[in-house]
């Protein structure tokens, strides 16, 4: 990216003037510190392994029967 495309504070502005996309949308998915997809990934299987511990509980241990 140039600079001349940042804003004030440091920002991507979201369009250019002419109201084109001023980053594409391939780019999008790797811009950061870490890519949205990775973040997405990583917390899905977070919450699926929980929910597993929670129905495998049920099935075990105390209360179970």
């Amino acid at each position: 990216m140039s600079t001349k495309l940042k804003g004030p504070d440091g920002r991507i502005p979201d369009r250019l003037p002419d109201g084109t996309p001023a980053v594409s949308w391939e780019r999008r998915w790797t811009e950061g510190a870490l890519p949205l997809w990775l973040v997405a990934t990583v917390g899905g299987m977070a919450v699926l392994s929980v929910l597993g511990l929670f129905f495998f509980g049920s099935f075990t241990g105390v209360g179970s029967a």
